[in-house]
C-alpha cells in the first residue's frame, strides 16, 4: 500500500483537486479529491492518467548544450555561465529589443512568470510571449475597455444560473467550469434550467440542450446582432440596469438600428427564426449566462463578437451579478495592463502589433524573429511552453528557431522545441515542486491551492524553473549583493523575516524595485523553494480588497496577517477559501463610477459594417478549398503537448480527422480511410473518422498531434496546416476557419 497525498491537476485550467497514491516515487492510483472546496471530488479522465505527465521516456534529467546536431551533457555551471555572457553579449550588440521571454508556466502553475518578467526587465526588452495570446487577446481587450483595466477577466457564474448559454464551447468534452458534467447533467435534468447550445455541430453538450441552434458556421456575428434586435423590439432591455450600471448605452443601441433579424436568421445563419426569439427571450428574462469558448475565440470577428456578447449581457442586466458574467477576485492578474492607447506601449518592430495584457501574439513572433529588421528578437527563453507543437504555422517556427542567435528553453521533457534549442535545462515537474496559477475563478469568495511536491525528483538536477532564471539573473550581476541578515531572518518565520526585509528596504530604498527577487534569493533560500518565497510575496502585495475579505474570513489585521494565510495554505493541500470579497461585483470594476463603459468607439465601424449582405459575401469559401477545418479541438483525449506517451490515450481513438457522413459519402470517403487535407499552408495524411460530432462542410483535427516521443513521431500536427496570416487584427489565429481540401487517399 502507498501513502495517499492531496494536490491539484495542471492539465487545464480547473486545476481539480486529486488524491495521489504513491508508492516508491511512483503514482499507482489516482482519485478527486472531496476536500477540494472547488472540484469537491469531480475530475476528468485526463486528471486520472496524470501519471504519464510525471514519468515519460522523455524527462530531463541534467542540461544539455547543442554541439552540431545533437545534444550534450553539460554542468549547471557550465550552462548558467556561457547562456548568461551571450545574453549580456547580444544586450550590448544588438539593444534590449533583441530578447523575448515565451511561455513562463502553463495551466500548471504561473510563479516562475515573476522571475521571468524581471529578468526580461534588466534587459530592457518587454516582449512577452505566451498562449495567453493564442486564444484570449480579443476578449481580454474588450474586457479592458468595458471594465477599465486589462487584467479584470470576466467568466460565467454558470452554477449560480438558471439558464445557460453554451456557445461556440463544448462543456463535456473542454470542462472550463468547475464539475461541468456535473452541471451539465442538472440542467439536462432540472425543468425550472434550460441549456442552451450556439454550435453548428451536434456536440457532445449539445445532446443535453433544451435548444441548438446548429447555425452556419462562421455566422455568430449576425445571430448576436439579431438576438440584440428582438431584446430592443421586444423591449426585453433591463432599462433599470442600464441605467444604474452601464455608460454609453445611448450611443451603442442606434448601431443596431434597422437591422433585419428574421432575414439573418433565416436566409444567413440558417436558423428557425421563433427558435432565435425564445433563446433571446431567455437570455433576457431569465437569470442567464452566457459561457464562450474557442467557436468565439478562434473564429472571424472574434472581437466585434466578443463585443456583441458583453453589449447583449449589460443590456439584459447579466454583467457582474451573480449568474451572469462576473469579474472574478483575484491574489494576482493574469497579465498586467498594456493599453495600447499609451504611447509608451511597446509595438513589435515588423508588424507594430501591441500586447493585450502585456502579452504579444505568438502568430507573430516568427517573422519578428527572421525579419531583416535591425532590432529583431535575436534570443529567446522559452519555458514550459512547446511552441514547435501548440503555436501555428510550425513550419514557420522552424525557421525562426533556426535564425536565432541564441535560444534556452527550460522544461522537464525533452519536447519538439528543446529538440530546437541551443540549450535546454532541466525544471521539476509540477508534481516535484511547490506552485499555484491565477485560475482561481471564484467571487466573493476566494479559493486558493498551492501544489506542494508529492513526488521525490526524478532527477537530482532538475530545479525550479523560477529558480533557474534567478540564477540567470544573478549570474548576469542585476541582483545586488545581499546581507546575511536577511539570510538568517528567513529562518525565524515569515513575520520576523519581513521586519528586517522592511528595514533594510528602509535603509536602501534604491533597491525596492528587486524586492521580489530579494524575497526569492533569500526567503527562498530558508523555504527550501523560491516558488514558496514568491507566493509569500503576493501575499504580502495583495490589494486593499482581499486583505478586507481575508479579515472577513477571521485572518489578524496586523502585520502577522501573512505569516498566518501562508501557515494555513501549507496546511491545507488540498485548497482553501482565503478571501471573502467585500461588496457587490461591480467594486472590481477600475472605471471611476464603477460602471460598465460600453462604448468602445473603435468597434463601432466594423460593427455596423457586418451587414448581411457583406457577411453572405464573406462566408463563402474558395472554391478549390471548399471546406472548413477547425485545427484543435479541446476534448477528453487532448492534454495540449502535456501527456507525451500516447499511451496515456490507451485505446481510445485519438489521431483522426472528424468528419460528417454526409461530406464522407459525397467524397467516397469511409470509416477508417486515409485522407489527404491540404490547406495553403501544407498538407498531411490523416484516418478519417465518421463522427455524428462533425458538421456538414467542417472537418476536424485534434490538438496534441505529431509529438515525437523517445524518437518516434505519432498522429499529425495541425499546426503545419495552419499560416501565420491565418489571424485576425488581434492577431488571434483563427483556428475555427481554416479553408481546406479532403481528398480519399487509400482505402482501409
Amino acid at each position: 500500500m502507498g501513502e495517499w497525498k492531496k494536490s491539484g491537476c495542471i492539465l487545464c485550467a480547473q486545476n481539480c483537486g486529486l488524491e495521489l497514491e504513491i508508492e516508491k516515487n511512483h503514482i499507482i492510483k489516482v482519485r478527486g479529491d472531496k476536500d477540494n472546496p472547488r472540484s469537491l471530488g469531480y475530475c476528468c479522465r485526463k486528471g486520472l492518467r496524470i501519471a504519464h505527465y510525471a514519468r515519460n521516456g522523455d524527462r530531463l534529467h541534467y542540461p544539455l548544450k547543442k554541439v552540431g546536431d545533437h545534444h550534450e551533457r553539460i554542468s549547471w555551471e557550465q550552462a548558467i555561465g556561457e547562456i548568461s555572457e551571450k545574453l549580456l553579449s547580444i544586450k550590448e550588440h544588438y539593444g534590449p529589443k533583441s530578447f523575448a521571454y515565451v511561455g513562463g508556466g502553463n495551466v500548471g502553475g504561473q510563479m516562475e512568470v515573476g522571475t521571468g518578467l524581471r529578468l526580461l526587465s534588466f534587459l530592457g526588452s518587454r516582449y512577452y510571449y505566451s498562449s495567453l495570446a493564442q486564444e484570449f487577446s480579443n476578449v481580454f481587450w474588450v474586457d479592458g475597455r468595458i471594465a477599465g483595466k486589462q487584467g479584470l477577466t470576466s467568466m460565467s457564474d454558470a452554477h449560480r444560473a438558471d439558464t445557460l448559454v453554451a456557445w461556440g464551447w463544448n462543456g463535456w468534452m473542454s470542462h472550463q467550469e468547475p464539475r461541468t458534467r456535473i452541471l451539465l447533467k442538472e440542467f439536462a435534468e432540472n425543468p425550472q434550467k434550460k441549456l442552451i447550445v450556439i454550435d453548428p455541430r451536434l456536440s457532445e453538450t449539445a445532446k443535453f440542450a433544451d435548444i441548438h441552434l446548429a447555425l452556419r458556421p462562421g455566422s455568430d456575428t449576425l445571430l448576436l446582432k439579431a438576438i440584440i434586435r428582438i431584446i430592443l423590439d421586444q423591449e426585453w432591455e433591463d432599462k433599470k440596469f442600464i441605467e444604474d450600471h452601464v455608460n454609453g448605452w445611448d450611443e451603442v443601441a442606434p448601431l443596431f438600428n434597422g437591422f433585419e433579424s428574421k432575414r439573418a436568421v433565416e436566409e444567413v445563419c440558417g436558423l428557425n427564426y421563433e427558435d432565435v426569439v425564445e433563446v433571446a427571450r431567455l437570455i433576457s428574462q431569465t437569470k442567464s449566462c452566457i459561457h464562450q469558448d474557442l467557436g468565439i475565440y478562434m473564429n472571424r470577428n472574434s472581437t466585434i463578437n466578443n463585443y456583441l456578447l458583453h453589449i447583449l449581457r449589460a443590456m439584459t442586466g447579466r454583467l457582474a451579478v451573480e449568474g451572469g458574467q462576473i469579474f472574478p477576485a483575484f491574489l494576482y492578474p493574469m497579465g498586467s495592463d498594456s493599453d495600447e492607447r499609451n504611447p509608451k506601449t511597446w509595438r513589435t518592430v515588423k508588424h507594430k502589433m501591441f500586447p493585450v495584457l502585456g502579452v504579444f501574439p505568438p502568430t507573430i513572433l516568427p517573422d519578428e524573429i527572421i525579419s531583416d529588421h535591425p532590432e529583431r528578437i535575436r534570443a529567446m527563453i522559452v519555458s514550459a511552453c512547446n511552441p514547435l507543437r501548440s503555436w501555428p504555422d510550425t513550419l514557420a517556427y522552424e525557421k525562426a528557431f533556426q535564425a536565432l542567435e541564441l535560444s534556452v528553453c527550460i522544461d522537464i521533457a525533452y519536447t519538439e522545441t528543446a529538440r530546437l534549442c541551443d540549450y535546454i535545462l532541466p525544471s521539476l515537474s509540477y508534481l516535484e515542486s511547490y506552485d499555484t496559477t491565477c485560475f482561481n475563478y471564484s467571487y466573493p469568495e476566494f479559493y486558493f491551492q498551492m501544489r506542494q511536491p508529492v513526488l521525490e525528483p526524478i532527477s537530482p538536477e532538475a530545479k525550479e524553473g523560477s529558480a533557474i532564471i534567478l540564477e540567470l539573473i544573478k549570474a548576469m550581476g542585476f541582483l545586488p549583493q545581499l546581507p546575511d541578515s536577511l539570510y538568517e531572518a528567513g529562518k525565524k518565520g515569515i513575520t520576523p523575516y519581513l521586519g528586517t526585509m522592511n528595514a533594510y528596504l528602509m535603509e536602501n530604498p534604491q533597491y525596492a524595485r528587486f524586492a521580489p527577487l530579494i524575497l526569492a534569493e533569500t526567503l527562498g533560500k530558508a523555504l527550501g523553494s523560491v516558488n514558496q518565497a514568491l507566493i509569500v510575496g503576493l501575499l504580502i502585495n495583495s490589494s486593499k480588497a482581499f486583505k478586507t475579505g481575508a479579515v472577513a474570513m477571521g485572518y489578524p489585521a496586523d502585520m502577522t496577517m501573512v505569516e498566518k494565510m501562508f501557515q494555513d495554505i501549507l496546511e491545507h493541500p488540498q485548497g482553501l477559501v482565503l478571501a471573502k470579497f467585500q461588496g457587490d461585483n461591480f467594486q472590481m470594476l477600475r472605471t471611476e463610477d464603477k460602471k460598465l463603459a460600453l462604448k468602445i468607439e473603435e468597434l463601432f465601424e466594423p460593427l455596423q459594417a457586418a451587414t448581411i449582405d457583406k457577411e453572405r459575401a464573406d462566408l463563402k469559401l474558395p472554391e478549390n478549398y471548399p471546406l472548413i477545418l477547425h485545427a484543435g479541438l479541446h476534448h477528453e483525449t487532448v492534454a495540449n503537448t502535456m501527456m507525451r506517451n500516447p499511451q496515456w490515450n490507451g485505446s481510445e481513438r485519438w489521431a483522426t480527422m472528424l468528419m460528417n457522413e454526409a461530406d464522407a459519402k459525397d467524397l467516397g470517403i469511409s470509416d477508417g480511410d486515409k485522407a489527404k487535407i491540404t490547406t495553403k499552408a501544407s498538407a498531411a495524411e490523416i484516418e478519417v473518422e465518421i463522427s455524428p460530432y462533425a458538421a456538414q462542410g467542417c472537418v476536424y483535427i485534434r490538438h496534441g498531434g505529431g509529438l515525437i516521443y523517445e524518437g518516434t513521431q505519432y498522429g499529425v500536427n495541425v499546426n503545419e496546416l495552419v499560416h501565420s496570416t491565418d489571424r485576425d487584427e488581434m492577431c488571434t489565429p483563427i483556428h475555427r476557419r481554416i479553408p481546406c481540401r479532403v481528398e480519399v487517399k487509400s482505402s482501409k
